[in-house]
């Protein structure tokens, strides 16, 4: 490449970068909902539909997430996106089977599952999106079906048959309310059997229901992006405990766009508790080690995954949340162009100990 040009496509990058510092530091706080709902009950009529053939939302997401199962299984998650978000950490085109507009991808499992189960599907050809979202199908492999508050969620691959259903609860996050992105979390009880290897497990506890609805950049071209042209989000992750005997879930997330931080939070929401949100300076998450070797992507590229790492969250300068994990699954590909996982920890938490277990979605590509 002639140093001229370069040099202009370095020039363009720090550009670019610093239009997105500005879009995250200045313009995002202005457009911000959440923190008028901050501590609301979900609204019942919320429409959570699929946007499949909408000419003003470009990707919808649903996902069910369980972070403590018995082993083998430790954790279960379905994470989906009908159509392509358009940002670098969430668009997997090597696994586009039709044009972005029309692609859904879900990656779904346990650990018992590992590498099962990630896909890439035509909407057209491969799934079924009910308009009024009662029914949401990735080929025979997954289906969610119902509506608020009533849900059943059913899983068949690598062995595993699992069913479901799930009462959601009227307590939600909102992690994203704008006049064009919205993303939520239901806290849920769930109820089912997980059938693996002839075991059949009865299973209980707290999971999560999550939807979201956004535009994108293929709403005005169909055709996958170069890497230059997509959101700088280059890093992400989020995570789930359940405090059981509590009835309290912790949901803990941090994202950087273009290099910059550009949330960090920890929420707090539990049976008989609505939402609660830490953010920025008080709160802390740390990767002491990273899994040895390198993870090797589809796509050919090298991802290191955390094993050992930590949050901590204070409030008026006193810690109330301490938590100390170590990552004791595989870590499955599919979450976007990152991974799921499961992890063990100890803690503290309002002044009591704590201990259990975690899932963890990680996607780190700041240094591509």
């Amino acid at each position: 490449m002639p140093p001229s040009m370069s040099g202009s496509r370095t020039q363009s990058g720090r550009v670019a970068r610093a239009l997105w510092r500005q879009l995250i530091q200045r313009v995002y706080p202005r457009l911000d909902g959440t923190p008028a709902l901050e501590g609301q009950a979900f609204q019942a009529d919320y429409p959570m539909v699929p946007y499949a053939r909408s000419k003003r939302f470009g990707w919808t997401h649903y996902g069910v997430m369980i972070p403590d199962l018995p082993a083998p299984h430790r954790f279960f998650s379905i994470m989906s996106i009908i159509g392509t978000p358009g940002a670098l950490a969430f668009d997997t085109d090597h696994a586009l089977v039709d044009t972005p507009r029309r692609n859904a991808t879900a990656v779904s499992g346990t650990a018992a599952t590992h590498p099962a189960h990630f896909a890439g599907y035509s909407i057209e050809r491969d799934c079924e999106f009910a308009d009024d979202g009662k029914l949401i199908r990735f080929g025979s492999e997954l289906e969610i079906q119902g509506s608020y508050p009533e849900f059943t969620v059913s899983a068949t691959f690598a062995g595993l048959r699992l069913a479901l259903a799930l009462h959601a609860t009227d307590k939600v996050t909102w992690f994203l309310k704008t006049p064009v992105y919205d993303h939520l979390s239901l806290l849920c009880e769930y109820e089912g059997t997980l059938e693996f290897d002839g075991d059949r497990t009865i299973v209980a506890g707290l999971c999560t229901y999550e939807y979201a609805a956004c535009p994108s950049p293929y709403l005005l071209r169909d055709k996958p992006l170069a890497r230059s042209a997509k959101a700088p989000l280059d890093f992400f992750t989020y995570q789930i405990i359940n405090l059981a005997e509590d009835g309290v879930q912790l949901l803990l997330t941090q994202i950087r766009i273009a290099g910059t931080l550009a949330v960090n939070k920890v929420y707090v929401r539990g049976l008989d508790e609505y939402n609660r949100t830490w953010k920025d300076a008080d709160v802390r998450f740390d990767v002491a080690q990273y899994r040895e070797p390198a993870e090797r992507t589809p796509d050919g590229r090298r991802m290191a995954l955390p094993e050992r790492f930590a949050w901590t969250v204070t409030d008026a300068g006193r810690e109330v949340l301490r938590i100390e994990a170590v990552a004791d699954t595989p870590y499955t590909y599919g979450l976007g162009s990152g991974y799921v996982g499961g992890y063990r920890y100890e803690g503290r938490f309002r002044d009591r100990p704590i201990g259990g277990r975690g899932y963890i979605e990680y996607i780190d590509r700041r240094d591509e």
